[in-house]
């Protein structure tokens, strides 16, 4: 029986001696979170007064060394005391996250109770957590456009990938603002807090190189289209030699709809229409998802295929690769294939499946009209819809970037009424956002509805197509025009990134983009990462490729 007691005493103490450690990974985490919510919430430090990225650096020194989970805890609790500086006045307002428009899926301070803190920690995190006296130092909402302004966000001047703390301010700064400012950080494929513990340590990795593969693989994991990374090592450093086509990739195969150089493609007996369907022995999605997914931020799968096909697939720092390729004939063939540094050659080389319109509008039948929108401005609008006046449809092409017109003057001429298109999810304060918000300047100008009264619009049917390439302002737009009466959309899922860009300076100076609100239909569906809605899809095929499929459905669904 005593023996049996001291066996028991022993295990009591060793799993008691076990518990009280605490492991490296879990202590940097523990200083994100609390780095991030001091510097967003606390009265004090969210007015700018310290110097907030040397005290990161300052205290992962401190807790370095630190072996237990009870020296950590009072490690944190000193040096969340020491902000205070004897007048910090904390502000309560609970009813101020009561309104029925706050939306509170971003507000995640689970971690306070789960990090192993002792009660007078977690009470200390939780008075700055429901602080609502918060300065706009680090983060302040424009009073215009409701987004978020980082303007004196400038970077560290000291900062040095080689030392781990950098690196870990780096990854706190960067995870932070994110948390605490991306409206749309609920929508990711990996919940934000998991990236967190994931991404430790892999910026625990020494070398540079892993360190810009580190940053890559982070902003990945925002599923935003907007977030395009110019100072990627991948795209810039390893990608510099180009195949001499590009081409669209359908149902998991590259079909080559351009070639820059023809003279290449003789020698290589590269013709439009092969299609590319394995690079290095690799079936093409495997290679291309092993290759990209990890270093592009895209809302969805089908923007990854826009981002890189017509350039970046087959880019490489060799120069050749090899690539399996099926001919026009069926028979299928095995090539190396030589890169080339420029992709910019003479225009005469050029050949394409995809012929360039040389109108913005015509008819395509006598009582179907078609309409481009990429070029065409508010003049070539009038002109276009007196001309079509008496068609019973009009096919409005939007598989491009509108450059000249607006939600507005398209509007004048499908909507019988002012209509509100659109309703947005904008930044309220750390953490919440705000629901269905109102422009400020709505009285003079409301940018989420468009139209007035008039029993001139237009009243036949509109086919409105979509893909791939419509994006941001794009889909803007084709929100709008979807809000038309009998308008249809046909087409693939589309960008899904709608609102404008927000963009921040990270710790090393280079910068980032992401979507600054979050965009939704009147019926209350997200368009963010799903982008926007398709009543019918379309199905295109790789071997018997066609540019004019879209056209020839839009055709046929009007003469149903």
């Amino acid at each position: 029986m005593r023996q049996l007691l001291i066996i028991f005493s022993f295990t009591l103490f060793q799993l008691s001696f076990s518990q009280s450690k605490v492991t490296e990974n879990s202590k940097t985490e523990s200083l994100i979170h609390i780095w991030g919510l001091l510097k967003y919430q606390h009265p004090e430090v969210s007015k700018g007064i310290f110097d907030f990225n040397q005290e990161f650096i300052n205290e992962f020194d401190k807790i370095s060394p630190i072996q237990t989970t009870e020296a950590l805890n009072t490690e944190f609790l000193n040096w969340v005391r020491k902000f205070d500086l004897g007048k910090s006045k904390f502000k309560n307002e609970p009813n101020l996250l009561n309104n029925s428009k706050i939306f509170t899926k971003n507000a995640d301070f689970s971690w306070i109770e789960n990090s192993g803190f002792n009660q007078e920690l977690i009470q200390e995190l939780n008075r700055i957590k429901s602080n609502r006296a918060i300065g706009d130092y680090y983060a302040s909402i424009n009073s215009l456009n409701k987004m978020v302004n980082f303007k004196n966000e400038k970077g560290y001047d000291r900062f040095d990938p080689a030392q781990k703390a950098h690196r870990f301010l780096f990854l706190s700064s960067f995870w932070n603002t994110m948390r605490y400012w991306n409206v749309n950080i609920y929508l990711t494929d990996q919940p934000w807090r998991e990236v967190l513990t994931e991404m430790i340590p892999v910026f625990n990795q020494e070398s540079t190189i892993k360190f810009e593969s580190a940053k890559e693989q982070l902003f990945s994991k925002l599923n935003d289209s907007h977030s395009n990374y110019d100072s990627s090592h991948l795209l810039n450093k390893k990608l510099i030699n180009y195949a001499y086509f590009g081409g669209r990739i359908i149902n998991d195969s590259l079909v080559i709809t351009s070639i820059f150089n023809t003279d290449f493609a003789k020698k290589d007996g590269i013709s439009l229409g092969d299609v590319v369907y394995t690079v290095e022995e690799k079936p093409l999605k495997n290679y291309y998802v092993d290759k990209f997914s990890q270093a592009i931020s895209v809302s969805n799968q089908n923007y990854l295929k826009s981002r890189i096909e017509r350039f970046f697939l087959l880019a490489n720092d060799k120069d050749s690769i090899q690539i399996g390729i099926k001919k026009n004939n069926g028979s299928k063939t095995t090539k190396t294939i030589k890169l080339y540094k420029s992709v910019r050659y003479p225009e005469d080389l050029l050949v394409s499946m995809n012929k360039p319109l040389s109108e913005n509008w015509f008819k395509i039948k006598e009582d179907i009209g078609y309409l481009n929108l990429k070029l065409i401005d508010k003049s070539g609008l009038k002109k276009a819809f007196k001309e079509f006046d008496k068609t019973k449809a009009i096919i409005i092409d939007l598989r491009n970037y509108p450059r000249n017109i607006s939600t507005e003057e398209i509007a004048e001429h499908l909507y019988p009424d002012k209509k509100v298109f659109i309703k947005t999810l904008g930044p309220f304060t750390p953490s919440y956002a705000e629901y269905d918000i109102e422009a400020p300047l709505k009285i003079i100008k409301n940018p989420f509805a468009c139209g007035s009264k008039n029993k001139d619009y237009y009243k036949g049917k509109i086919v409105l197509l979509v893909d791939r390439t419509t994006s941001s302002n794009a889909e803007f737009i084709g929100m709008a025009i979807q809000q038309a009466p009998n308008c249809i959309t046909l087409g693939e899922q589309t960008f899904g990134a709608v609102m404008n860009r927000n963009q921040i300076t990270l710790i090393d100076k280079t910068t980032i983009d992401f979507t600054g609100m979050g965009a939704f239909y009147p019926n209350d569906k997200s368009v963010q990462r799903n982008g926007l809605n398709i009543d019918y899809p379309i199905n295109e095929s790789a071997a018997n490729y066609n540019p004019d499929l879209y056209l020839e459905e839009a055709v046929k669904l009007i003469q149903k």
